[in-house]
């Protein structure tokens, strides 16, 4: 989670009431008189700072937890679907403008329904929690990953192409793989990905590329839950 409200609202808090109090030196103005106890003695307004400043804080973490359940998935902690909606726009116009791609992967489990049914939603959510984390560490920097709904993700790669889809598609496989011997099941995806302005100039045109591909893939991949013994 970010510090960015609690810092800003923080510092301002402090910016006002050094201001405050720069501005009886400067004028001498005999409103600045209510922030003093006597002349000669402290300010009230710089009592107030270490006393005021925790309830400050306290409204910026309010903020910066608002701002973080806006943009994140509460489960797994990667982007939602709205903020997707809100960034692929403009991300397609800075690569028209540059002439540049991007790429957009659709992720989905394997198996998760047969996971739920079988070891529980539990177990469940910790298999999304763990494929989350896969994306997070296979994908690119400033790549956006999301959970796009239930056991769907999204990945969304400004300046990439196929070739580079496909690398990213490889660790994530590779990683998977390697999950699945430590927690004694096949834990696997099927992804599909779709080019701009190759495959289609919209997000809505693109996923829907994205997820036949993707769909096409999980067809040849039928993998069964094995626990171990």
């Amino acid at each position: 989670m970010r510090y960015t409200g609690r810092i800003c609202i923080t510092l301002l808090f402090i910016t006002i009431v050094l201001g405050w109090h720069s501005l009886y030196f400067i004028t001498d103005l005999k409103a600045a008189n209510f922030f003093m106890f006597q002349r000669g003695q402290y300010k009230l307004d710089l009592i107030l700072i270490p006393l005021l400043s925790p309830f400050f804080w306290w409204l910026g973490v309010q903020y910066d937890k608002a701002k973080y359940l806006a943009e994140k998935d509460s489960l797994t902690g990667l982007y939602n679907r709205r903020i997707i909606q809100q960034i692929t726009p403009k991300l397609l116009s800075q690569m028209n403008h540059s002439e540049d791609t991007l790429t957009i992967s659709v992720i989905d489990c394997n198996n998760f329904k047969q996971i739920n049914d079988e070891l529980g939603h539990k177990m469940g959510d910790l298999v999304l929690k763990n494929i989350s984390d896969v994306l997070i560490i296979c994908s690119n920097d400033g790549d956006y990953v999301a959970r796009w709904g239930g056991d769907e993700f999204l990945i969304v790669s400004p300046h990439a192409d196929f070739k580079e889809a496909k690398e990213v598609t490889d660790k994530i496989e590779k990683v998977l793989a390697h999950l699945s011997t430590e927690m004694g099941m096949n834990i696997s995806v099927s992804i599909g990905s779709a080019l701009y302005p190759n495959d289609a100039y919209n997000l809505k045109d693109l996923l829907i590329i994205a997820d036949r591909n993707m769909y096409e893939r999980k067809q040849h991949k039928p993998l069964n839950i094995k626990l171990k013994a």
